[in-house]
């Protein structure tokens, strides 16, 4: 099941673990590499916020100041 990409807490609820951490104690060491996809995902995630904001806070070309220029 963890080979076929099933989520811990599924698999902890279908071997009947009182807690999805005795699933992690007895099994976590068959799901290599969640650390490299895992700090993958949170690069991928920020690098799109980041994005967002950069795009939130820059003016558009045709900026008019709220006195219309007059200042």
């Amino acid at each position: 099941m963890i080979a076929a990409g099933v989520n811990a807490k599924a698999l902890s609820s279908y071997l009947g673990h009182s807690s999805v951490m005795i699933t992690f104690d007895r099994y976590g060491h068959l799901m290599p590499g969640n650390e490299d996809e895992a700090s993958a995902l949170l690069d991928a995630y920020l690098e799109r916020a980041d994005g967002r904001r950069e795009e939130a806070i820059r003016l558009p070309r045709e900026f008019v100041p709220l006195d219309g220029g007059r200042s």
